[in-house]
């Protein structure tokens, strides 16, 4: 399938309850508005960044009484570039992400910057930003597009340690909860439905946790 008829597909899965005409592709560049998700205390965004990327669009999901986006990015397979995870309105005490990125895909969390890794929780790589009373932070992390031609999905979850570490997230990243990490790996594999979606962010803000789903097409 081309990735034209493809997107139509992942828009009529995802957008529910928008007016069309809304998303537009534009250039990649290394700073933009937040776009992503509001949850648990906290604005999530990410995206690939770097010469690899191609284009980026940003798309409206529905979700009762929450404003979020989905971004679709289309990238070289083969390539190099970064993954970013922008958040916003950090707590005190900091903030910790856990982040799940294809099978296949490449991903380097010695050379990060932004955050301190702090090692595998399960499926996902656990980053953290320590400090009181910190805005913003911005996790910068390279990676190699090599998890297949085709669509794919990355998926960060933020919040506490209590939350991500000692609790429900870092289940869900362990296997420990069946249907939502079938919806997960799902994802992971280019399985964009809504529900897919809908179902790991609710079960996120639910925790009191925050997540953020990336798109990609490796072309």
């Amino acid at each position: 399938m081309k990735w034209k008829g493809l997107l139509a597909v992942l828009l009529g899965l995802l957008m529910v309850g928008v007016t069309a005409g809304s998303a537009m592709a534009t250039p990649i560049n290394d700073t933009h508005n937040p776009q992503g998700g509001i949850g648990g205390g906290s604005i999530i965004d990410t995206r690939f960044i770097g010469s690899g990327v191609i284009s980026t669009s940003t798309y409206p999901i529905y979700i009762p009484k929450l404003q979020r986006y989905l971004v679709y990015q289309k990238v070289r397979h083969g390539s190099s570039g970064y993954f970013t995870l922008s958040v916003y309105r950090i707590p005190v005490f900091g903030y910790d992400t856990l982040i799940v990125f294809p099978e296949n895909m490449k991903v380097y969390p010695s050379r990060a910057t932004g955050m301190e890794y702090e090692g595998k929780v399960g499926i996902a790589y656990h980053f953290r930003k320590g400090g009181w009373f910190v805005w913003k932070a911005q996790l910068k992390l390279p990676v190699k597009f090599t998890a297949g031609k085709g669509l794919h999905a990355v998926l960060s979850f933020g919040g506490s340690p209590e939350v991500l570490i000692g609790g429900p997230i870092a289940s869900l990243v362990n296997g420990e909860k069946p249907k939502l990490f079938t919806a997960l790996k799902a994802l992971l594999r280019g399985q964009i439905t809504r529900s897919n979606v809908i179902t790991i962010i609710a079960f996120a803000l639910a925790s009191g946790a925050n997540a953020d789903v990336l798109v990609f097409k490796e072309v």
